[in-house]
């Protein structure tokens, strides 16, 4: 008895060595120096849909869903050909497979193809959607805690392609106010990620993108399924983007990704159950038939009445509303460092529109805040990192030589 408790005992002791180990090494980070929040101000006022073109009307995409892969981290029971069909179902034209660590080749016509994969294997669900990327970076922060390990990687995966999305902020653990006021360097955000109708509609507030934005950190809002079975009723179109995109292209459809030019649907489980009744209502959903700005004033107008739409600004606050309207248009105070609108329907269908934005300098809001590398504390933070690994290896030794005496 004494033998195996002394047995499990060194088991249990080379397990949690081995983890501290991996933790230290996975833990390896510059430590920055962030700037605080700084409100959009300026005498211009950035238009995402300066280039909208009613002609070529709006293509439905989901830019982050899932598929069985045979190289990676499975999460999806079928291959993509059967995820893609499902999704043409729903009307969908664009569809990015974006499978944890792997990227997928399209399985219908390669000339629709994008590069994308989700990124992050940590703990705490800190994932970034790397965009236009060749390879997949397999470098991670086991327990991402810090605020400067998130912006190493943000930083890591934007040299590496096109632009990052950060997925899920509401659905990632140790996000909160202060980390969306500093972090910087993303270009879209998954402002609503919630699976089905989990949060009983709290999802469609957006209030960590609010964050990013009142700290002067423009994004553009892409929400997406984050589909992990297309056969699933509930869980399939659900949530989507309208790009106005002339092809489905992804060369097109990045520069309206850039610009902003698309808006985004939270979309209800239309049937319970019936599929007939789903793709029914998901071919019939309420579309912005014309949004931009004339002077300073922003309007909307939608195909069909919604319940009500808000004009939201600063700190998440409504600052104008109308109800059982299509249509709405705001002046832009000049205490409006920025303005988004929402529109809610009767049966859970919710619009979301991206953010017009006050700037002075460049092309639009968007900034590249400076993080400069705090010397000193890198030092310190990575030698006590490795002092903890080589403590590992040392006490692995120890336990090693021991059990050979």
């Amino acid at each position: 008895m004494i033998k195996f408790i002394r047995i499990s005992g060194k088991i249990l002791a080379s397990i949690l060595l081995f983890a501290i180990f991996v933790l230290s090494l996975f833990s390896i980070s510059p430590i920055y120096r962030f700037e605080g929040p700084s409100p959009f101000h300026g005498d211009k006022i950035y238009n995402p849909y300066a280039g909208l073109d009613t002609a070529v009307g709006w293509k439905r995409a989901c830019l982050h869903t899932h598929t069985k892969v045979d190289k990676g981290i499975n999460e999806c029971p079928y291959y993509p050909d059967v995820v893609y069909s499902d999704y043409m179902s729903y009307g969908y034209e664009i569809l990015g497979f974006s499978n944890h660590q792997a990227l997928t080749p399209h399985p219908v016509d390669p000339s629709l193809y994008i590069a994308i994969y989700e990124h992050g294997y940590n703990l705490f669900k800190f994932h970034l959607n790397a965009f236009g990327v060749e390879k997949v970076e397999k470098f991670d922060h086991i327990l991402p805690i810090l605020l400067s390990q998130k912006q190493f990687m943000i930083d890591r995966l934007a040299d590496d392609g096109d632009f990052v999305q950060f997925n899920h902020p509401n659905r990632t653990l140790t996000v909160n106010r202060r980390v969306m006021e500093h972090l910087s360097g993303y270009r879209l955000i998954e402002g609503d990620s919630g699976f089905g109708e989990w949060d009983n509609g709290e999802g469609t507030a957006l209030n960590h993108w609010d964050e990013a934005l009142s700290a002067g950190r423009y994004a553009h809002n892409n929400i997406n399924d984050d589909n992990h079975n297309s056969k699933d009723h509930g869980a399939i179109a659900r949530r989507c983007s309208w790009i106005n995109t002339p092809t489905p292209y992804w060369e097109d459809v990045r520069e309206q990704l850039l610009k902003g030019n698309f808006y985004t649907t939270r979309v209800p489980d239309f049937g319970n159950g019936d599929t007939a009744a789903k793709h029914a209502g998901n071919l019939s959903l309420p579309k912005i038939e014309d949004i931009g700005m004339r002077g300073d004033t922003v309007y909307m107008s939608l195909s069909a009445p919604a319940r009500a739409i808000r004009v939201i600004s600063q700190n998440g606050v409504a600052v104008d509303s109308t109800f059982n309207s299509s249509t709405i248009e705001y002046v832009m105070a000049p205490e409006d460092p920025y303005v988004r609108m929402t529109a809610w329907y009767e049966d859970g269908t919710t619009v979301y529109t991206n953010a017009f934005a006050r700037y002075s300098e460049g092309d639009s809001p968007y900034r590249d805040f400076a993080h400069p590398v705090r010397w000193g504390m890198t030092v310190i933070w990575n030698l006590m990192l490795l002092a903890a690994a080589a403590g590992c290896i040392y006490c692995g030794i120890l336990m090693f030589r021991r059990q050979r005496r």
